[in-house]
Formats: structure tokens, sequence, C-alpha cells
């Protein structure tokens, strides 16, 4: 009977060791993954910031382009109607 016991409590204990084992491995992965989980977000504030500084670009690029054609058409509007105005008044006179 004493060896019975002997034996279930080293089982016990084998089993305890064990279980220490896989805490610890179960403790080093969840800190592995935490630092992983870390760079993710890290590298999703970079892309977050980067794609409103690409916006923010486009942005500006749009509006230069709007402003050159608003100019440009402008002009051409002007000259035509001067154009017309002269033309008009050659037709009166």
């Amino acid at each position: 009977m004493d060896k019975q016991i002997v034996n279930i409590l080293s089982d016990i204990q084998q089993n305890m060791k064990e279980f220490d084992r896989n805490m610890k491995e179960f403790d080093r992965n969840l800190k592995e993954f935490g630092s992983d989980l870390k760079e993710i977000k890290e590298t999703v504030n970079r892309i977050e910031v980067s794609q409103t500084e690409d916006v923010i670009s486009l942005l500006k690029v749009g509006n230069q382009r709007s402003e050159k054609d608003f100019h440009y058409l402008n002009t051409r509007i002007t000259d035509i109607d001067k154009r017309v105005f002269t033309l008009e008044n050659r037709a009166e006179g």
C-alpha cells in the first residue's frame, strides 16, 4: 500500500513538473504573441498615416490641376468673349 502511495505521489510530481514546463512554454508563447500583436498595431498605424498622407497628396494634385484648368478655361472664355464683342461691333458699324 505504501508503495502504491509513493507511486501515485511520484506520478503526481511528474505531472506537476510537466504542467510547469507547459505553463512556462505557454507564457513564452503568450509573450511572443504580445510582441507580434504590438508589431501588427505599429504596422497598421504606419499604414493609416501613410494612407492619410497619400490622400492629402492626391487631393493637392487634383486641386492644382483644377486651378490650372480653371485659369486656362477662364482665359479662353475671356478671349472668345472679346472676339465676339469685336465681331458684334463690326457688324453694327
